[in-house]
């Protein structure tokens, strides 16, 4: 475990922001050269035809889906520097596990993208729709539409990231899983906290981001209830 001064962390995370955000702008002008054809191939999956209202709004799209990818390309990028800012923070042994805990986290994310591009994807579209009622007919702005897209997908990405807090808290020590399953109502509330946060303001988007954390949540409890008593064992002997 290292120890420094907060000038010298915080001289750490910038320079490992600026790398973050270096790495980003270059996957993001790499995938505008392609942005026409993810603009026309994430629009084609919309229910309803697509309208660009503003004259420029056909070329801020393809910059909002260009970013978008930039950002998803650049996960791999951003969970190693993460866990790079954090790792002097941790003893010998646990730093050993960084690049384990790396690909989890990409492997997590991905998995939480397709989670929610494959299956979550159609059935929040057609809830939404479904209040199209009446007089009330859905036109979407093509910008509005890729932005819903490309959020939906980072956040559910993202949010795939709990089961490797869980297990982060329980093999450092610093809560035990026992402590941590003794808040269930606690932790639902603050998963539905977490989704209001990370969800465009409405409950229906947030309960259905909520649902599949919450499980997850449980299985990295589970996950996390066999390493704790793994280490336990070990430290008997």
């Amino acid at each position: 475990m290292e120890n420094g001064s907060f000038w010298d962390h915080l001289e750490e995370f910038r320079r490992r922001l600026i790398t973050v955000v270096i790495v980003v702008a270059v996957f993001s002008m790499i995938a505008f050269f392609f942005s026409r054809k993810l603009t026309g191939y994430v629009a084609g999956t919309s229910p309803v035809p697509l309208a660009a209202l503003t004259p420029a709004e056909a070329v801020t799209a393809n910059i909002r889906i260009s970013v978008t990818a930039g950002i998803i390309a650049s996960v791999p990028v951003i969970l190693f520097q993460i866990w790079r800012f954090v790792s002097p923070g941790l003893y010998r042994k646990e730093r050993k596990s960084v690049l384990g805990v790396t690909a989890a986290g990409i492997i997590l994310f991905f998995a939480g993208a397709a989670f929610a591009w494959f299956v979550m994807r159609g059935p929040a579209i057609e809830l939404f729709r479904s209040f199209e009622t009446g007089n009330i007919t859905g036109m979407w702005s093509v910008s509005s539409y890729l932005g819903f897209i490309g959020r939906f997908i980072i956040v559910f990405g993202s949010a795939f990231q709990l089961p490797l807090a869980v297990l982060f808290l329980a093999k450092t020590g610093i809560v035990e899983p026992s402590d941590i399953g003794a808040y269930r109502r606690h932790v639902l509330v603050g998963l539905l906290i977490i989704a209001a946060v990370l969800t465009p303001p409405d409950p229906l988007t947030q309960v259905m981001l909520t649902l599949p954390l919450y499980v997850l949540f449980e299985i990295s409890l589970l996950a996390a209830g066999i390493a704790f008593r793994k280490k336990e064992t070990g430290s008997a002997l």
